[in-house]
């Protein structure tokens, strides 16, 4: 319950910042996804899973005069491993969607902007399965992200964001701990 009316008070903030904004930039990306901590192929961690691909959206709000943006993402993470045991072939996979509400602090302005940003995290883990057989249901989980970017103007409506974020996606929430490393490229296009 506390978790939907903090999304839904993060929900109409961000709305209600989005009226009064200057800019607005939506665009589309993907990227690499390093799940953290030992992934190995033991009792422990059945899954071996420990990169994959990403891929996604971006919309940023932008207020007038200020070195401040607000963001929110969704990217759909997709995990999969084929690991050989005792001549037998095991295929793992599971995915995670992971939604990002925070906020980007631009450095220095120009046609290449370093910024530094910090969001909220939702992630939705789909089922994890080994040889199509489940043995984890889905689970949503809340935690915080951190992370770092350069924005690189190619038009004047069209801007590449390269960035790096380190993601507790499960710092908010009970049960396993899972922290993922993404590298992403969005391409974004101002509407506003």
């Amino acid at each position: 319950m506390k978790q939907k009316l903090i999304l839904t008070l993060m929900v109409i903030s961000f709305l209600t910042i989005s009226l009064v904004g200057q800019s607005i930039k939506i665009g589309v990306g993907g990227g690499y996804t390093a799940l953290g901590g030992d992934n190995s192929f033991t009792a422990e961690d059945v899954l071996n899973l420990n990169s994959g691909m990403h891929y996604g959206g971006k919309l940023i709000v932008g207020l007038p005069l200020l070195p401040i943006q607000f963001t929110a993402n969704v990217f759909q993470n997709s995990l999969s491993s084929d690991v050989t045991l005792v001549g037998e072939k095991f295929t793992t996979e599971t995915s995670f969607l992971s939604i990002g509400l925070g906020a980007e602090f631009t450095l220095i302005p120009g046609p290449v902007q370093p910024y530094l940003a910090a969001e909220l995290l939702f992630t939705s883990f789909g089922d994890a399965t080994i040889n199509d057989i489940t043995f984890s249901e889905s689970e949503s989980k809340t935690g915080v992200g951190f992370g770092a970017g350069l924005y690189f103007k190619l038009l004047p409506i069209i801007d590449l964001d390269l960035s790096a974020h380190y993601n507790m996606n499960t710092l908010l929430s009970d049960g396993d701990a899972l922290n993922s490393t993404h590298i992403r490229l969005n391409v974004l296009f101002s509407i506003l």
